[in-house]
């Protein structure tokens, strides 16, 4: 029979079929190729990767009980040695899997070599499997797609290396320059198969085995887990972007957990102790979510409870105003993401989750559940835990969730690709991933601060510093040397905000021309804006609220391409949908129609007289600023209309948003006309289209 197994049968009953097949240690199954592939050991830490003691058809035959005589079973049905397979298999990333392995390995040298456990060691171990088939070693069962980088090594021999294709090989030298070795050793090309057992057929093949085997084990060997300051454990995934629509269930649940702790903590006296959830991911954008039940997107689940744990996206740097994205927890249903962040109240958010915080590695959050009380906190963990304090935290009755019934662990991504690892249940706090740090350090530099302070030219926008709610408490405040400077850069601020604005934001009168004014952001902005308010462009979500901007909730849907929109130069189609860190209004341009610069760059960030207050009160979104300019707007468009020609299209024409035929032809007041004016769109509201043209024209009843 063909050695390789490649297209057995037995493979789809054991589910193994839809794995990458690997051997954890030395690989000599000649039979499957003579290109060595070394991945790197996080691949085992996916949800998806498993590994058995043996390969898993061994359960099919009916070896592994010779094998593993512990193992004997009086059953022969086949589908007894599936079920075993499958209860015997081991995850990387539960705790305690190396203790079961090593117990296992022991166990099998012992029987295999007829020493006493206490006699076999890990070089005994390598011995004898070099001494063996690799169907008879640990077989590693990975996803079915694994990206390149997890990829630490490759072996071949040169020949093989010239006989690939031209483009074949230079993908191979960019891809893995540095981490490729090509042998000397001339492989005969036209041999593909081999007999059983670890040694092939040819002496080339031998010795260009034994020089891979030894070389691995040589660099391999060396490495010493204790020299990371953490090791990877835990659950290593990498989710697409399904917005929060996908929720990948991870290989260990809560009950699971705590059961494993109790073998080394039997005398735990309550089984409602706290627990906690660490985990590490880059970026942000992405929820866990703890539920009673698996998360099944195709069945109705009326029992399904959950809590919702949100990591917003990290916020930009290259922004000249400092914005976040709320994160939050709730309790409800994963798909309401728009719900909480449109403004549910229950729910506990916060816009200060990443100042302070190192946003360009992995972040690593803690999610600490008390049982007893019904308290959930969501905070930092690792170093940014010493620069941001900020809590999310909120308590729930056992009537609105009864957290003892959360055991099921989710991840999603909303709108971008997120990498996630070491995702851990704990039981006890991790003392390595809270750091200390004195809290109450006091330095009197009091007299300095006053000597220095007043000789500094201070330039700095304090408004561009968010405020943040720290959990601390204010008696718990240390009055150190950084919470003096703060405290005279607040009064500096506040003296600099009276002088320029009166401290009195309601004596501003709003500016005539609202989003469209041209003087606020030139050299005359200073004393423009000392008398008119400007909506914000960020609306109510800006977190820099200057004296002249006004901060009104803005009422309008996330857009459902979001940062992937192909419309985000379009002032129209901005502020009529959210689109993740853009502002709701652009800059207007200072050369407005006449404006040659047609450059996405500079069209997503600036507008050119765009009806967009006119388009948000004929589509019913409701902002004060709109409001305001409604009247100025009925009242011009009345003065064009008998300076135009009116367009015999009047207010279906097709031209209607086009700038350069507006200055010329006057259409029928789109601004007064209803909603149920305009054309109905033969598809209704299955329609796909989402442009701002199209609605403008277009009815969707």
């Amino acid at each position: 029979s063909n050695p390789a197994g490649i297209g057995y049968e037995r493979d789809k009953d054991l589910g193994t079929n839809k794995s990458v097949f690997s051997v954890l240690g030395p690989h000599l199954g000649h039979y499957y190729g003579d290109v060595f592939i070394v991945f790197k050991r996080e691949i085992l830490h996916h949800p998806d990767a498993n590994f058995s003691l043996q390969a898993a058809t061994s359960y099919a035959s009916g070896n592994c009980f010779s094998w593993r005589p512990w193992l004997r079973s009086d059953s022969t049905s086949n589908d007894d040695g599936v079920n075993l397979f499958h209860k015997t298999k081991l995850h990387a990333a539960i705790t305690g899997y190396e203790y079961a392995t090593a117990l296992e390995l022991i166990a099998m040298m012992s029987q295999s070599l007829k020493k006493k456990s206490m006699n076999i060691n890990l070089d005994t171990i390598l011995k004898h499997w070099l001494t063996r088939d690799s169907h008879t070693v640990i077989e590693a069962h990975l996803p079915q797609l694994i990206p390149l980088d997890y990829i630490d090594h490759i072996y071949m021999s040169q020949n093989i290396f010239d006989s690939l294709s031209t483009n074949t090989r230079k993908f191979i030298d960019v891809t893995f320059k540095g981490c490729i070795t090509k042998t000397s050793h001339e492989i005969e090309l036209d041999r593909f198969e081999g007999p059983f057992g670890p040694k092939p057929d040819s002496k080339i093949r031998i010795e260009y085995q034994d020089f891979v085997i030894k070389d691995i084990i040589e660099k391999y060997g060396q490495r010493d887990i204790h020299s990371i300051s953490r090791p990877i454990q835990g659950t290593i995934i990498t989710i697409p972007s399904s917005d929060l629509t996908d929720h990948y269930v991870l290989p260990i649940t809560i009950s699971q957990a705590y059961k494993q702790y109790k073998v080394d903590y039997s005398n735990v006296s309550s089984d409602d102790i706290p627990f906690y959830i660490y985990w590490q991911v880059m970026n942000g954008d992405m929820m866990l979510t703890l539920s009673n039940e698996q998360i099944n997107t195709g069945k109705q689940q009326p029992n399904l409870r959950c809590l919702i744990s949100y990591i917003a996206e990290k916020p930009s740097t290259k922004d000249f105003h400092y914005h976040e994205n709320e994160s939050y927890l709730y309790n409800g249903r994963p798909f309401q993401h728009e719900f909480v962040t449109s403004g549910a109240k229950n729910a506990a958010k916060s816009r200060c989750f990443y100042i302070g915080c190192n946003t360009d590695d992995f972040m690593t959050f803690c999610l600490e559940i008390q049982r007893s009380t019904g308290k959930v906190i969501l905070s930092h963990a690792g170093p940014n835990s010493i620069y941001n304090h900020e809590q999310i935290s909120s308590t729930f009755s056992k009537s609105d969730l009864d957290l003892n019934q959360l055991n099921f662990i989710h991840v999603s991504a909303r709108a971008r690709t997120i990498p996630i690892r070491n995702v851990l249940v704990t039981f006890e706090k991790q003392s390595d991933l809270h750091p200390a740090f004195d809290k109450t350090f006091d330095k009197d530099s009091s007299s300095t601060i006053n000597t220095v302070l007043p000789n500094i030219k201070d330039d700095t926008n304090y408004n561009n510093v968010p405020s943040s709610n720290i959990s601390d408490s204010p008696d718990k405040k240390s009055s150190g040397f950084l919470d003096k400077v703060k405290d005279t850069a607040v009064q500096a601020k506040d003296k600099v905000k009276g002088f320029f604005f009166n401290d009195n934001d309601s004596s501003l009168t709003p500016c005539p021309d609202s989003i469209y004014c041209l003087i606020q952001y030139s050299e005359e902005g200073s004393t423009h804006n000392s008398k008119y308010s400007h909506p914000c462009r960020f609306s109510e979500l800006c977190r820099d609220q200057e004296c002249h901007f006004t901060h009104e909730p803005h009422q309008v849907i996330q857009c459902s391409a979001d940062r992937n929109c192909k419309d985000l130069c379009n002032p129209i189609h901005r502020a009529q949908y959210r689109h993740t860190g853009w502002p709701d209004f652009l800059i207007p341009c200072r050369d407005q129609q006449k404006c040659r610069n047609q450059l996405d760059q500079h069209r997503i960030k600036y507008s050119h007289g765009e009806p967009v207050l006119d388009f948000i009160n004929r589509a019913g979104i409701q902002t004060p600023s709109s409001s305001i300019h409604s009247n100025q707007s009925l009242q011009q468009q009345d003065n064009d209309h008998h300076q135009k020609i009116p367009c015999k299209w009047g207010s279906k024409c097709r031209d209607i948003l086009d700038s350069k035929h507006c200055s010329k032809y006057s259409h029928s007041n789109i601004v007064q006309q209803q909603n149920d004016n305009r054309i109905v769109c033969k598809w209704g509201n299955q329609c796909h289209d989402q442009s701002s043209a199209h609605r403008l024209k277009y009815s969707h009843p």
